[in-house]
């Protein structure tokens, strides 16, 4: 006799902690205006885009690898659906603040800025806190 079972998954849940995440975004919020410099690791005298993301973390000891690449396997996948403000977001390496928009390290031409979210194609949402 051939017995037969069925596992149900479970979709897990991905926790999201909103008093850290709101404080990171502001944390993150001060250094706009701030230079972008490639392979910089200053939030104030300059840094790129995975530096940006890397220190800001780094403040509440949370640390991502160097590179946006490395960076883009960091935490947990997260649909676009499913973004909440703290959220790392694969274009290069920048941070969502909520409302559509982003802040992170753009270039050389205009530093650390608040951007739209869709200024560059989406590659994938990581949360890490």
């Amino acid at each position: 006799s051939a017995y037969s079972v069925t596992l149900a998954v479970e979709e897990e849940t991905i926790p999201y902690n909103e008093i850290i995440s709101n404080q990171v975004v502001n944390y993150a919020l001060q250094f706009v205006g701030n230079p972008y410099v490639y392979g910089g690791n200053s939030l104030t005298s300059g840094t790129d885009c995975s530096g940006f993301t890397k220190l800001v973390f780094a403040n509440y000891g949370v640390y991502l690898p160097r590179s946006a690449p490395e960076q883009a396997y960091a935490g947990r996948h997260i649909s676009l659906e499913d973004i909440m403000p703290g959220d790392i977001i694969v274009c290069h390496a920048a941070l969502y603040i909520g409302d559509g928009k982003l802040v992170h390290a753009l270039n050389s031409n205009v530093g650390i800025v608040v951007t739209s979210l869709y200024i560059m194609p989406i590659i994938d949402v990581r949360r890490v806190i």
